[in-house]
């Protein structure tokens, strides 16, 4: 006849295993869902690099709305980038997402402008540095952006997926067997 070690004994042996090292895998992230992140995400960059319009209006400087007629000399679509530069008495057409032009400090919502040909009229003004989003807004470089050992939802997969990143290291979930003694 076998002898057969106690239920509270098998738990104490259990407890006392230590794991030194889990074991991980890459994973596609659309097969990392529920999955136990294994390394930090870390932001490689500052997100915006540069200010961007936070929506459409005329890129202009601050101290320019005292002039309250400015000349518009360009148009700046998301995507481009625009050689002109905004100076004293001139303003830029800027659109939501794209990058201030160089000279500017302030967005003029087109709600607050009144245009006609190419000279636009300041209706109400706005704080410096208005609807520009600053470097950095939405995360900073060297920023933990997920911590190891979140859970991945569909938050964490929007974060990596928008950082570009296709595979993300997780634990392998552990493989566990139940021996039954019949007692």
């Amino acid at each position: 006849m076998r002898n057969f070690i106690s239920f509270n004994e098998s738990i104490q042996l259990l407890d006392d295993i230590i794991l030194s090292h889990q074991a991980t895998q890459k994973l596609f992230l659309i097969q990392a869902l529920d999955c136990i992140l294994a390394q930090d995400i870390i932001a490689h960059e500052n997100s915006p690099s540069y200010p961007t319009s936070a929506m459409d209006g005329y890129a202009i400087r601050f101290k320019d709305q005292a002039l309250k007629e400015l000349t518009l000399i360009d148009k700046n679509p998301a995507g481009s980038i625009t050689e002109s530069i905004v100076s004293k008495g001139v303003c830029i057409k800027t659109f939501t997402g794209s990058l201030m032009p160089q000279g500017s400090n302030t967005l003029i919502p087109i709600e607050n402008v009144h245009v006609e040909e190419n000279i636009i009229t300041i209706t109400q003004e706005v704080p410096e540095n208005f609807a520009v989003r600053e470097v950095g807004e939405n995360y900073k470089e060297n920023e933990v952006l997920i911590k190891k050992g979140t859970k991945i939802g569909f938050a964490q997969i929007g974060v990596l997926a928008s950082l570009n990143i296709a595979q993300v290291l997780v634990y392998i979930n552990p493989t566990v067997a139940i021996a039954s003694t019949g007692r």
